[in-house]
């Protein structure tokens, strides 16, 4: 097995409102993927609201609880950046201290993780790596693109790029 991943809530989130969470565990078949207790707590908000595209994460990805000391970087993190959900600064706590690998779409959050020296896993990573593997073409890749912006209602800035 290599590293394990820890996937943010907008990254899960983005996969199982398209139906395509089965390729990014796939693609990155020999990882162990997790989600955070307080992203299990923000994945589970939309259940509320009657959407069911959680349930695929929890069926499919287990969560990884903190120990006491990454709980107090945690806690310490949460002081000093008050403009990241505490579902990122969970997860970065723990890739942190294990040598994991952190996996967002939120910039902000990813610019902290590497400043922490923090290994991440980007969403042009991941779609860049659906085409280089050969798993998907250059079109369906392209198809995912669009699907995530009209579905999950974002905007992948420089989608271009991920063919270069």
């Amino acid at each position: 097995m290599d590293k394990a991943i820890i996937i943010d809530t907008d990254i899960a989130s983005s996969f199982s409102k398209i139906e395509r969470l089965d390729l990014l565990l796939v693609i990155f078949s020999h990882h162990l993927f997790f989600i955070t207790p307080r992203i299990f707590e923000e994945l589970s908000v939309p259940l509320d609201f009657g959407y069911t595209f959680p349930l695929a994460i929890f069926n499919s990805i287990d969560v990884l609880y903190p120990t006491e000391e990454e709980n107090e970087t945690y806690q310490e993190m949460l002081l000093g950046n008050k403009s990241l959900g505490k579902g990122e600064l969970e997860a970065i706590s723990i890739c942190k201290s294990r040598g994991f690998v952190f996996s967002s779409m939120d910039s902000a959050a990813l610019r902290l993780a590497l400043s922490l020296r923090v290994e991440i896993l980007d969403l042009h990573s991941i779609l860049r790596a659906f085409w280089k593997s050969g798993m998907k073409t250059k079109d369906e890749v392209k198809a995912i693109i669009k699907e995530l912006e009209d579905k999950d209602n974002t905007l992948i800035k420089d989608s271009h790029l991920i063919f270069k």
